[in-house]
């Protein structure tokens, strides 16, 4: 879990210090979206890192780690804002909570109708089991009768 902080909060530095040099040249967002995604991929590391941790050693650390993180972003979105305009960032954010909220719903959706598929194919199972008694039954009193 230290690891995992350290890795959030060590890949939001490096995507920021690379934003920096790249900012520069850059024509559009596109060119340095990689970096971004790293900037949040680290945020969830971090966040996920301060909801597991319970030591008094860990909750300091992770406290830290994950004020450094809001500086770095911090630092990204006035970067971002004032190579590409006001409230680009806050945009990215925006659009990129859409696209999360988006995948979870598809992801919940694709679940829902395996939960379904699986369902019909245990009934389906359960009523040709039943037909293949009362066929064998039926065939087994036919014989007997004879």
């Amino acid at each position: 879990m230290i690891g995992e902080v350290l890795a959030g909060a060590a890949l939001i530095k490096s995507s920021v210090t690379a934003i920096k040099g790249a900012i520069g040249t850059a024509q559009d967002v596109g060119e340095i979206a990689g970096f971004i995604d790293q900037v949040f991929l680290g945020q969830q590391q971090v966040k996920k890192a301060q909801e597991e941790g319970n030591s008094l050693n860990s909750v300091a650390k992770d406290m830290i780690d994950a004020e450094l993180a809001r500086e770095a972003t911090q630092q990204l979105k006035l970067l971002v804002n004032m190579r590409f305009g006001s409230g680009t960032w806050e945009r990215i954010e925006k659009e990129r909570s859409r696209r999360v909220a988006d995948a979870e719903r598809r992801a919940k959706a694709q679940a829902a109708r395996r939960k379904e598929q699986i369902q019909i194919v245990i009934v389906l199972g359960v009523l040709a089991a039943v037909a293949a008694a009362m066929i064998g039954g039926l065939a087994w009193y036919y014989i007997e009768l004879r």
